[in-house]
């Protein structure tokens, strides 16, 4: 999970970022994860946290070239 980061990268941002990425590690996770919802409001929140997950994936992966 952590091979994602930035050497040197704030430990906050860092923890966060690290925290956005688990939430999609798997299918399942998310999955997971989302179904733990208590309530409309948090569902949506939750499902809002895996949109920002995915997005913050893929502008890492952009980032070092692994997506062209």
């Amino acid at each position: 999970m952590t091979s994602f980061l930035k050497p040197g990268a704030a430990g906050s941002l860092a923890a966060r970022t690290a925290g956005l990425l688990a939430l999609i590690e798997t299918p399942e996770a998310m999955e997971a994860y989302v179904l733990r919802a208590q309530g409309q409001d948090d569902a949506k929140r939750r499902a809002h946290r895996c949109i920002e997950a995915a997005q913050e994936a893929s502008r890492l992966a952009m980032s070092r070239g692994w997506l062209r």
